[in-house]
């Protein structure tokens, strides 16, 4: 039986590696999918304080529950745009079916939610935060909010076989 060739064993046991020092991170936790592809995150309010460790490009979707026709609704408090892109909000009535399943206006006072997506832009470290307040209130209107903390962090690059910059005594 052929041996398998070595630059098969070294991307073994780099991904073994790979996968050890990840699984003893320190507090910032590296979703499992960021090393081979950057699908998107899906959040809800139980993500409120979370850290997480995401790639540029990686894309984030968070969706809240609000009763918009009581007046309170999610707005951003703190983005850094140069890091973070809001990529689209939507407001969606009454997502749990009900009269509007039924092609029949919401009734007043039903729950609805709003659903943000974003985009990390570049490497940094950054906070998005969320206030569920009624806008002519401003601040001391705030009755909820929600906060995630981001490592966006270039990918490295995982090199098999030997360094090419390197040269070889012979």
């Amino acid at each position: 039986m052929p041996k398998p060739p070595l630059t098969l064993g070294l991307a073994l046991a780099t991904g073994l590696l790979l996968a050890i020092l990840a699984a003893g991170s320190s507090a910032w936790s590296a979703p499992a999918w960021s090393q081979a592809q950057t699908p998107m995150l899906l959040l809800t309010s139980t993500d409120h304080g979370r850290r997480l460790a995401i790639h540029p490009g990686s894309e984030i979707q968070l969706t809240l529950n609000e009763n918009a026709s009581t007046g309170y609704r999610w707005s951003l408090d703190r983005l850094d745009p140069t890091l973070i892109e809001l990529v689209s909000e939507q407001s969606l009535a009454n997502p749990s079916g009900g009269a509007h399943s039924q092609g029949l206006p919401p009734a007043l006072g039903s729950p609805g939610q709003v659903v943000y997506r974003f985009k990390a832009l570049r490497p940094g470290r950054t906070e998005i935060t969320l206030n569920y307040q009624r806008s002519w209130e401003g601040d001391r209107s705030t009755i909820d909010q929600f906060r995630l903390s981001l490592h966006i962090h270039a990918k490295s690059a995982i090199q098999v076989g030997p360094d090419p910059t390197k040269h070889s005594r012979q």
